[in-house]
Formats: C-alpha cells, structure tokens, sequence
C-alpha cells in the first residue's frame, strides 16, 4: 500500500517479505536516489497493530488514531463536514459514528 512518499508491505512469508524489502529499497536508492529512513524501515507481525497515515491498523479491523479523532471534532465546520465524515466513517466505530452525528447536527442547530 502506498501513500505519497508512505508504503507499506504486507506478506504471509517473512522471507519473502525481507526479499521484497531489499528490492523496493534498491530500486529507490538506485533508480530515484532515494533512502529509506531506517527508523521507519521495520518489520512487524500484523497482530501487533500499524500506524499507518494516522491510522492504527490491526488483522480485525482499523480505527482512527486519538489525535486525528480529537482534530476531527475541533476543525469541524461547514466546508469541511463532508471530509471529515468521510474519514470518520472509514476508521471509526458505529459509537463514534454516532456521536460525530450528533456533533455534526449541534453544530447545525447553532445557526
């Protein structure tokens, strides 16, 4: 999966996985002379969660990091509603769903 200049590589085999690593690496040391930053160069088992694009991402679903969420909720207003949802919709749980509604529909009543 890949994001601007973010990716992410996801394989059942480890070996595999490493082999592809050392090749996404190579061709962007070599061919776009480009580095990999090597503290954000790891290798982790799924189970354990990825950040990834303020998301945490885990084998049983995904949720919206606390930071975003609180970003979500303070920057709402009229022009930016529908990107908001969106992303809350995506990453969120159907409580928070719920909620960023209300908020949403608070936010209309003050007019």
């Amino acid at each position: 999966m890949r994001y601007g200049d973010d990716f992410i590589l996801i394989d059942n085999d480890r070996k595999k996985l490493s082999a592809r690593r050392e090749a996404v690496i190579k061709f962007l040391k070599e061919e776009l002379r480009l580095e990999v930053n090597r503290k954000n160069d790891i290798i982790i088992k799924a189970r354990r969660g990825l950040k990834f694009l303020g998301v945490e991402i885990f084998p049983s679903g995904r949720r919206l990091k606390e930071r975003n969420w609180r970003r979500a909720l303070e920057r709402l207003d009229f022009n930016n509603i529908p990107s908001y949802k969106g992303l809350i919709d995506k990453h969120s749980n159907l409580k928070r769903r719920k909620y960023y509604n209300w908020v949403i529909l608070k936010k209309y009543d003050e007019i």
